[in-house]
């Protein structure tokens, strides 16, 4: 394109492409929502399965609890106090932690606290503690707690780390304590059975359920304690001194205030996209359990339970999202603006060859073809706009009409032939343009004959002058050795005619006289205006 459609479409292109603009960035901006729904509803339905997963394992292993204490050998030591069934009780443990494979301990203890039977995991090779090795279990929490519970209920602690000794166990082990009491036949309460599940487990499975949701999965105790974290560093504060501010109140107060206040929901802060949901794994309609005893409240938490599953997405990724989200949009938005550039330039490309063409057409209809001069409806046009002008000055306007004819000119084209005589028409024409003034209009009417236009002359002495000077510069040619003269009539406004069909026939006139007196010279016409 040229410099002038270069700045049409400047111009004019911006105001074309905002629609495009502001749609894309509509576009972005609901992309930018539909990511965070998608990213809500995803991680809504990660948490919310992680605590429905966890709370009806929790479930099998109560079920697991109340079984045990319904065992045979166990119901006939209660009844018969022989210490001899306590080696099958072992055995019926054994087996259920060998097969199992979930459960760190498995607790028979007497009424006083005293364990009777125990069982360990032992990383995978169970065995049966030997009796010098059982422990008092009277001073731990969920031996009182279980204790003071009643037929077909279930008491559960919350998770913590598995203390041996009176030191938190290495590696860490998570375990949650389920607790039943036993009762004999005459309904006095004769111990507890006590199930330690590996607590990892629950956690493997609330990681596992909210592994396809992106961001970094986490679960929490009632106090905001980390028993999951993609920190490790974070986890289990609240069992070592010195640790109390491994909190989420504490390092995202904003998220555990809004925590606190709904069951479930999302959160952006500074720190990225946080979605929560708050579960209570102890709830009836988590546990079949609870329909089969007929009690709504067969599981008991020590102190109340509460879990929250969380998934945290930082703000680095989700940036990283709406950035690609914007790349994608902006490289479609580009793509789109520069096609429509492409067709805007085509169309302005096309408008401007329409109009050159156009204006080449109209140059055609008002210029003589073989001079390049105005033709005789160009020329007239010309000359009619200059008597209009003339016309409106309250001062006398002249303006002088020279009609001339050439001398000569059939002779060059019958003996040099039309190709020269072509030549002679183009060297006159411009002969009349280059000696013509600023303002004045050269045309052609036809064979041989040209008219001048001559506007704002002073005097008719100056028309005569101008003519005069044309016909020599004319007279100057020669054409292997053939020239041309030059018969000149000349009619000037106002002072020969003021009506402008008078003034030509005038200049016509005296053109004739030119010819048919000599040749070669100029005529000023000896008419007057008619009032």
């Amino acid at each position: 394109m040229d410099r002038a459609l270069w700045i049409q479409f400047w111009k004019t292109f911006p105001f074309l492409a905002i629609f495009p603009i502001v749609l894309f960035a509509l576009a972005y901006r609901w992309g930018i929502a539909e990511i965070h729904r998608d990213l809500e509803r995803d991680q809504h339905t990660a948490v919310e399965a992680a605590a429905v997963a966890t709370a009806r394992r929790l479930n099998g292993i109560a079920a697991v609890t109340l079984m045990l204490r319904d065992q045979n050998e166990l119901t006939n030591y209660l009844a018969t106090g022989d210490r001899r069934l306590l080696g099958q009780i072992a055995r019926e443990y054994l087996n259920v932690a060998r097969y199992a494979r979930t459960y760190d301990d498995l607790h028979f203890i007497d009424a006083q606290g005293k364990e009777l039977v125990r069982v360990n995991f032992n990383d995978g090779d169970p065995s049966v503690v030997p009796e010098a090795e059982l422990q008092d279990k009277s001073g731990r929490p969920y031996f009182a707690d279980t204790m003071a519970h009643g037929y077909g209920e279930v008491c559960v602690t919350p998770m913590d780390l598995n203390i041996e000794r009176g030191e938190v166990e290495r590696p860490y082990k998570p375990v949650i304590h389920l607790g039943t009491p036993l009762f004999d036949a005459q309904g006095r309460k004769r111990g507890i059975v006590i199930v330690d599940y590996l607590g990892q487990i629950l956690l493997d499975i609330a990681k596992t359920a909210m592994a396809h949701a992106p961001g970094e999965t986490m679960m929490l105790n009632r106090e905001g304690y980390w028993l999951l974290s993609a920190d490790p560093g974070r986890a289990w504060g609240f069992m070592f001194p010195g640790h109390e501010d491994q909190r989420m109140g504490i390092l995202y107060p904003a998220v555990w205030a809004a925590m606190q206040q709904a069951e479930a929901g999302h959160l952006y802060t500074e720190d990225g996209l946080f979605t929560f949901f708050d579960s209570d794994p102890l709830k009836p309609q988590y546990h079949p359990i609870a329909e089969a005893t007929g009690d709504p409240e067969a599981l008991h938490g020590h102190g109340g339970h509460r879990w929250y599953f969380v998934v945290h997405l930082p703000q680095a990724q989700l940036e990283a999202m709406r950035i690609k989200a914007l790349v994608v949009i902006a490289s479609i938005g580009i793509f789109v603006v520069m096609l429509l550039a492409a067709a805007y330039q085509k169309i302005l490309i096309d408008q401007n060859a329409r109009r050159i063409r156009r204006t080449q057409l109209e140059r055609r209809a008002q210029v003589d073809t073989l001079t390049g001069i105005a033709n005789r409806a160009a020329f007239e046009e010309q000359l009619a706009q200059e008597h209009e002008r003339a016309g409106r000055w309250r001062h006398e306007h002249r303006f002088a009409l020279l009609y001339i004819d050439l001398d000569g000119f059939k002779a060059i084209n019958d003996q040099l032939g039309h190709h020269m005589g072509d030549q002679v028409l183009k060297d006159v024409a411009d002969t009349l343009t280059r000696n013509s003034r600023k303002g004045d209009a050269v045309g052609r009417y036809g064979g041989d004959e040209f008219v001048v236009m001559l506007a704002d002359v002073p005097d008719v002495q100056t028309a005569v002058a101008i003519a005069e000077k044309l016909r020599a510069r004319i007279a100057a040619w020669s054409w292997s050795g053939f020239r041309v003269g030059a018969s000149i009539g000349v009619a000037v406004y106002p002072d020969h005619a003021k009506r402008l069909g008078e003034l030509v026939r005038l200049a016509d006139e005296a053109m004739y006289i030119s010819k048919t007196e000599g040749k070669g010279r100029v005529t000023v016409s000896t008419g007057h205006p008619h009032h």
